[in-house]
């Protein structure tokens, strides 16, 4: 794992991050396109992709008239995610790029999703990357994010015992992430899942 100005880069676990995180197939990948809500034809944006778990799934849930982008500023994880999208026949467009400078233009997609990112990402950042994903999304435009956020009273003290001590974690831990989103222009906040760990909400552009 490597640490920079924009956050983790887990570049070197590329060959073994699969092995590590929930497969294309798993319950929870299956799970979070559920609650993401992606529909047939639209175009969506996997931020922060890793080896293209979820950018595969959305690509199978928009079909043949949508589109899939995904972004990760791992240049490893990227090539995985493209030898694996070739590998199913699956047209991705995947870029090794930053969350808080999208390549993008404004309003391009109608969905973005974030799986287990923001957590890894300095506060600067999570606040550039949302106004970032709020710009490329078109009018009423939706955020699915899924992370580490204020947990269930019954695991609080496990989480904050591992992740307090990091302040990107400690700042979602607390509460801050999903006032921040709101503060960055999403006008409409849907908590739509939550377990022992996670919460996934899903945002919608004003």
């Amino acid at each position: 794992m490597k640490k920079n100005d924009r956050g983790f880069s887990l570049d070197g676990f590329s060959k073994y991050y699969d092995l590590m995180t929930p497969a294309e197939l798993s319950r929870f990948r299956r799970k979070q396109i559920a609650l993401s809500g992606i529909r047939s034809g639209e175009r969506v944006l996997d931020v922060g992709c890793g080896t293209g778990a979820l950018s595969i799934l959305a690509k199978i849930a928009v079909g043949e008239a949508g589109e899939v982008a995904g972004i990760d500023i791992a240049a490893n994880m990227i090539s995985r995610a493209r030898e694996k999208a070739s590998k199913a026949g699956l047209d991705i467009d995947f870029r090794v790029a930053s969350i808080d400078y999208l390549p993008y233009p404004d309003g391009c997609f109608d969905r973005v999703t974030s799986s287990m990112m923001f957590h890894h990402l300095p506060v600067d950042i999570k606040e550039k990357g949302v106004r970032e994903i709020h710009r490329v999304l078109k009018a009423q435009g939706r955020f699915f994010l899924c992370d580490f956020l204020t947990p269930h009273p019954l695991t609080a003290p496990l989480m904050f015992l591992l992740l307090v001590w990091m302040r990107s974690t400690r700042y979602q831990l607390f509460g801050k992430l999903p006032d921040l989103i709101e503060e960055c222009g999403f006008s409409t906040s849907e908590l739509v899942g939550h377990g022992a760990f996670l919460k996934y909400y899903r945002y919608t552009k004003g």
